[in-house]
């Protein structure tokens, strides 16, 4: 009879998140300890910007992954500890910090599952890395040890809450369209990075290091943006910042509109079409 219950209440949720107007954000757990786990700040994130948030726990069967990614339109990939380094062909160095691997795992068959799918995608700090390496870039396992250029902190002291360093928004970018700034503001709470760009990603933010802080591919397949910072610490003080979320809830809507227009609607075209970089100006 619990069984029973259960397997009710859950096709009500289901059905209630389908039924309703407004995009359904799914966050990615971070899954500690055996713990289905996301930031609030996340979920205040996506609520500040129309969106209704959900958790995408940690599941390891693809199939039931295709059928939760049906009742979402878009995923967020939050920050989070170190990657190990084999997913990119390298042998740990004895700086890197520890790994979690169940959510490694998780994350890049569920990145995968879901850009196959065409929903939009957004990463933050570890979120980035995940898009690079998941699409077969490379990360520096330790900023400190393995990168020439020592003037920028990128992890910084003062509260994550604050400011700390400059990221310089590339032109012709969706990035720039979207913040509508050259210059930001952001914070810092990292020791490693995109090292090689993953193949058919576009560079859309730096530090004044040359450490990649935004990196982008947006095209008729998909619409998926990375961050290096934490955007979601700052909205409720930089409403430059804030824009990246409306921005990402607002192509979750154009998604889920697409997606109930026909059982197998070409949802990829008409998402990224209005915003598809030049390619003649962009690297």
């Amino acid at each position: 009879m619990k069984k029973i219950i259960a397997f009710t209440l859950l096709c009500y949720c289901i059905f209630a998140l389908e039924a309703q107007e407004r995009p359904v954000i799914g966050i990615a757990d971070t899954y500690r300890d055996g713990t289905c786990y996301v930031p609030r700040t996340y979920i205040e994130a996506v609520l500040k910007s129309g969106g209704i948030p959900v958790v995408v726990p940690l599941i390891r069967d693809d199939s039931t992954i295709v059928e939760l990614l049906r009742s979402v339109d878009g995923i967020i990939f939050p920050g989070g500890g170190d990657f190990a380094p084999a997913y990119y062909h390298e042998k740990p160095i004895p700086q890197m910090g520890s790994v979690n691997a169940p959510r490694d795992t998780f994350e890049i068959r569920l990145i995968h599952l879901a850009a196959d799918n065409g929903l939009p995608l957004l990463g933050i700090c570890r979120g980035l890395q995940l898009i690079n390496i998941a699409f077969g870039g490379s990360l520096y396992q330790d900023i400190p040890a393995q990168y020439y250029d020592k003037s920028v902190s990128h992890r910084q002291k003062n509260s994550n809450s604050e400011p700390s360093h400059s990221v310089i928004v590339e032109d012709s970018t969706v990035f720039s369209k979207i913040v509508g700034d050259k210059i930001l503001m952001v914070n810092s709470a990292h020791h490693q990075a995109v090292k090689r760009l993953a193949d058919g990603f576009t560079i859309s933010g730096k530090a004044a290091d040359g450490i990649v802080e935004a990196m982008e591919k947006i095209d008729s397949a998909n619409w998926i943006l990375g961050v290096q910072f934490h955007p979601e610490l700052l909205v409720s003080k930089d409403k430059t910042l804030l824009k990246i979320f409306q921005k990402f809830v607002d192509k979750a809507g154009k998604f889920r509109e697409l997606k109930t227009k026909s059982e197998e609607p070409d949802l990829s075209e008409e998402l990224s079409s209005s915003e598809e970089p030049d390619s003649s100006t962009v690297p």
